[in-house]
Parts: structure tokens; C-alpha cells; sequence
């Protein structure tokens, strides 16, 4: 994800989300979802999910070792890329669930180029004249025609579920929700249409703004993490050094249900020639594999989104009345 892209996330989703801070102040310390799905009313509960599996063999390598070792609890496949039916029997042999990365841009272009699922021809407004996605949410945001996106994010979610895959989540590479009340629109209507829910990358708003508008969003049936959290500064990263950014997390966590995306990857010279941000992706590969990094959050609960998902189709169903009690 690019940096500027980052930085201009919080300004777009306090926008988007139309936040409340009346309701902010209710929730702080209180998750209703987390109660619904069997918790105490202060626990801290937390998803360590890697994003980008299928991207690249090295970066899957990683992401898989992390769950092997029980060091994370989820992660997300991109149906458009070149390694995803790699990944996508390494999930299965595992029995493993798993979310879908729903992917509208292509940001690397030529040093790791990928497309739609769906035949260029049925979405033409997806790609940029040299005929590749857009490398951009903004681009997306001023080329893509919404029901072309709904046609492209519709048939990745069918891939991953021709492959064989248990589907629990949803979530946006370079979170391109927040790029156009459009793309807003469209994202927060998939729960509701495939029964499956969505995490809300609000990284960089403040916690108590992510509740109201998270709350807000589960008491209208699409089911979302209550926080979301991110740690991607590429110029912290160090080759060979301890990345701290990790250190204060916990503290920071809400009681509820929090996701924390991640962006692990392993060194070799495949990974080098094609993943242009592979020193941040080592880095927390390292963190995360560390047993420290699990001293650290001592306390905190982990789950994964089988019983959110659950949830949320007992949502679309009519039969989940818990939220609005």
C-alpha cells in the first residue's frame, strides 16, 4: 500500500462513515458484538489476519508458518493473483477458513502484475489504457463503473468459493472503500449479499470514532470488527532490526472484537525482484513469529471470524435478534 494512500484514509472514512460521538462514548467501553458472540463485556478480543496470500509464493510461505506455529489466527486470499491456487490448497489441506482480500487495483503494474477474475471485456472500466488495473484506489474511484467492481468483487468471492474454500471474511486490498461513497456503498452491501461479513479498515481513526461507526454498521446487519488496526511505516523498517511499532498494540486495544492486519513475508531473491515493500513484510514476519510479541499481549483473547460469519447469515436469515436488544 502506498504511503500517501495511508495517510489520506482517515480524512475519507471519518467522512464516509458518518461518525457519531454521542454513540462514540457509549461504546468505549462495551462491544455488544463481542457479548453476542459469548465474551465478557471487557475483554479485548483480537484477529491477527495476514493480508496479500496468493500474491507471491514467498509472502504465502510466510503467512502459513505464522499459522502453523499458531502465532496468528487468519488470513486473506487474493482470488486475481498469481499464486492463489497455491495458496488456496495449502488452506484447504489445512482445513483452514479463511477471508477473501478483494482486489480492484494493481499498485506494483509490471514488476507484479495481476488482473480480474471476470474477462477484461466484461469489465473494461477496471483497467488503465496499458491494460492492467488501475495502480490506485483514486483511479479506481474516478474510472471504475460501480456495477462492473460489483461484477469483479461478486466473481472473486465465487472463485475462492469454486476453490473449495470455507469463506469467513471479507476485507479491501488498499482498502479501496474509502476512495468514493461509490466503492463505500458497494463494499457494505456484500454481507448483506453473500452472507459473509466485512472488516472496516479504519486504521488511523480514532478508536472511539471506529466503534460508533462500526456499531452502526452491525445494528444495520453488516457485521464488521468493532476496531481495526495497522502498522504499515515502511520507513521504521530496519533490515536485521527488532521493529517496535508492535509494542503499544495492546494497550491500545478497545474491549471487543479488534482485527489487526499483517504483512509477513520471507527472504529470497524471487520476493526481492517483485515485492517492492519486502523489508517491511520480513520485518513482520519477524515480529510475529517472535514468542515475545505474544508475551507482550498477555491477556488478550483471540478468535477467528467462523462465529462472525455465522452470525452474520443468521443475520440474512432473520434470525439473529441479539444486536438489537
Amino acid at each position: 500500500m502506498e504511503e500517501s494512500e495511508m495517510t489520506s484514509l482517515p480524512r475519507l472514512s471519518l467522512r464516509l462513515l458518518t461518525l457519531a460521538a454521542a454513540l462514540a462514548a457509549q461504546l468505549a467501553n462495551a462491544s455488544p458484538l463481542s457479548e453476542c458472540l459469548g465474551f465478557k463485556p471487557g475483554d479485548k478480543v483480537l484477529v491477527v489476519n495476514a493480508d496479500d496470500v496468493g500474491m507471491h509464493p514467498d509472502l504465502d510461505r510466510a503467512a502459513f508458518a505464522l499459522i502453523d506455529n499458531g502465532r496468528i489466527q487468519s488470513l486473506s486470499l487474493m482470488p486475481p493473483t498469481p499464486n492463489f491456487a497455491q495458496a488456496a490448497q495449502m488452506a484447504k489441506s489445512r482445513k483452514l477458513a479463511v477471508g477473501v482480500h478483494l482486489t480492484l487495483t494493481n499498485e506494483w503494474q509490471a514488476a507484479q502484475p495481476w488482473g480480474t477474475v471476470l474477462p477484461k471485456a466484461e469489465v473494461p472500466s477496471l483497467y488503465n489504457p496499458q491494460g492492467r488495473l488501475w495502480a490506485t484506489t483514486e483511479e479506481v474511484a474516478r474510472h471504475a463503473k460501480p456495477e462492473e467492481a460489483r461484477k469483479e468483487l461478486l466473481a472473486q468471492i465465487a472463485k475462492a468459493r469454486a476453490a473449495g474454500l470455507t469463506l469467513t471474511h471479507l476485507d479491501a486490498h488498499m482498502v479501496f472503500w474509502a476512495a468514493s461513497p461509490d466503492l463505500f456503498k458497494l463494499y457494505v452491501s456484500l454481507p448483506g449479499e453473500t452472507g459473509i461479513p466485512v472488516v472496516m479498515q479504519g486504521s488511523g481513526m480514532p478508536v472511539a470514532d471506529q466503534l460508533a461507526a462500526t456499531h452502526d454498521l452491525q445494528v444495520n446487519g453488516v457485521l464488521t470488527p468493532d476496531a481495526f488496526f495497522m502498522r504499515y511505516d515502511p520507513p521504521r523498517r530496519r533490515p536485521g532490526q527488532r521493529y517496535a511499532g508492535y509494542d503499544d498494540l495492546f494497550a491500545q486495544l478497545p474491549a471487543g472484537i479488534s482485527h489487526l492486519a499483517i504483512h509477513p513475508g520471507t527472504d529470497t531473491p524471487s520476493a526481492r525482484a517483485a515485492i517492492a515493500d519486502l523489508t517491511l513484510r520480513l520485518s513482520d514476519f519477524a515480529v510475529w513469529n517472535d514468542a515475545a510479541t505474544a508475551k507482550l499481549g498477555k491477556g488478550t483473547l483471540h478468535t477467528d471470524y467462523r462465529a462472525l460469519q455465522a452470525m452474520q447469515a443468521r443475520i440474512n436469515a432473520g434470525d439473529e435478534r441479539c444486536l438489537k436488544r
